[in-house]
């Protein structure tokens, strides 16, 4: 009894993380496999699932088991996403370029005329924002009521900048259009048609769901979302989704320099940065403090980095223990993101991902069939830097090119 009970203690790691079909690819590929399910072990994870082509290569569980829905973050953002598109399919919104005061006509005035649906998703609205949820959002007790009654802080589609609180009048948009409110819309279209069953969806006092975070899904729902973009709208048979919306969604939009589609991000294949010398004049003129300046270019001077992960290790040691704060507050909210202080360099676009804080995802890689999901409970906002999986992403395409899909690694040098 002792020596079975000493086996199934041995055997759990390898219950937990598990090569499916390990056996049918390359020694590169199940290499790059192995390490990315590993990966997710390291930091904690409770939740890594990798398909290719709707087949499971493999998943990586604490326990050996699968867990129940999980809270996406601004994952959320990607899935709303996709019932815009829905909508514009059924009729029911004419077109991503509709004035948004078709839906609420006391926005006929003034220049919030101006905005379009496309703007709420692809964060050119100009609404007046305060980048932590925290702060604003989700102590008001309507988060509609509250995009609606924001300022403008630019002219409609000139100054693209992330934006939750604009977000979340999607949920308002989808509510008008389809007579439902957000989560039912969902519950019996979308998430109905492909057998999803989600757990609760965050409300504001007022009962809208949030769009821009709070819906709960687990891995393997969240993969079938993944599939259907991959697929280009279609899941089984059934095309749920015109592919002429999935190309506009994963588009090039105006946020961090074509970067981010229509709540969707894009990843090229390689990435190089090289510290711009302006930048640092560029964060003057925006009002970022002089210290946090002079730190940044005493520090980042004549760097040069190979891919996101590891910029944000620069600048992180750049600015000390208090580097995401410092982020925050002097920077993002300022509509400023890291890449403003470099020069890009990048391969093609191969890979597309919605993500979240505390490191949830959703990747997929088209022309190697792949869908990855990484989720961690992040409820308790106490996860550590190091179980955020920052190269989750970078761990995908690793496996991507490694099974000949992207071509040679060696050809992002």
């Amino acid at each position: 009894m002792k020596t079975w009970l000493v086996l199934a203690t041995l055997m759990l790691p390898l219950l937990a993380a598990r090569p499916a079909h390990a056996g049918e690819l390359s020694p590169a590929a199940s290499k790059a496999l192995a390490q990315l399910l590993d990966r997710g072990k390291q930091t904690r994870s409770n939740a890594v699932l990798v398909l290719q082509d709707g087949r499971e290569l493999g998943h990586y569980y604490p326990d050996g088991k699968a867990p129940g829905p999980i809270e996406l973050m601004s994952v959320t953002k990607s899935v709303v996403a996709l019932g815009i598109g829905q909508l514009l399919d059924q009729g029911r919104i004419k077109s991503l370029d509709q004035p948004v005061a078709d839906f609420y006509p006391e926005w006929k005035q003034g220049r919030k005329k101006d905005i379009t649906v496309r703007m709420l998703l692809n964060h050119s609205s100009g609404l007046q924002n305060q980048r932590r949820a925290d702060a604003e959002i989700y102590p008001a007790p309507d988060a509609i009521q509250l995009a609606l009654a924001a300022e403008l802080s630019a002219k409609p589609g000139t100054d693209a900048s992330y934006n939750n609180k604009a977000v979340n009048l999607l949920a308002g948009v989808i509510e008008k259009a389809s007579g439902q409110p957000m989560d039912v819309f969902f519950r019996n279209g979308l998430f109905k048609a492909m057998d999803i069953h989600p757990g609760p969806w965050s409300k504001d006092k007022a009962g809208h769901p949030y769009a821009m975070a709070g819906l709960s899904l687990t891995a393997a729902d969240l993969a079938k979302l993944g599939e259907l973009v991959n697929n280009r709208g279609q899941w089984r048979g059934q095309q749920l989704l015109t592919p002429g919306y999935i190309d506009a969604m994963l588009a090039a939009g105006p946020l961090e320099d074509g970067s981010c589609g229509l709540l969707w991000w894009r990843r090229p294949q390689w990435m190089h940065f090289d510290t711009d010398p302006a930048s640092f004049d560029m964060l003057r003129r925006r009002g970022v403090s002089e210290a946090i300046v002079r730190k940044l270019q005493t520090a980042l001077r004549g760097a040069h980095f190979d891919s996101p992960q590891a910029l944000q290790s620069g600048i992180a040691k750049a600015l000390g223990p208090d580097a995401r704060s410092i982020m925050v507050d002097q920077l993002i909210s300022r509509g400023i993101g890291p890449y403003r202080l470099f020069k890009l360099s990048q391969g093609p676009i191969v890979a597309y991902d919605g993500n979240g804080d505390g490191g949830q995802y959703v990747v997929i890689v088209p022309r190697a069939k792949l869908v990855a999901v990484r989720q961690i409970d992040a409820s308790g906002d106490s996860e550590s830097a190091d179980e955020n999986y920052a190269d989750f992403v970078a761990q995908v395409l690793k496996l991507a090119e490694a099974s000949g899909a992207l071509g040679k690694a060696g050809s992002r040098h």
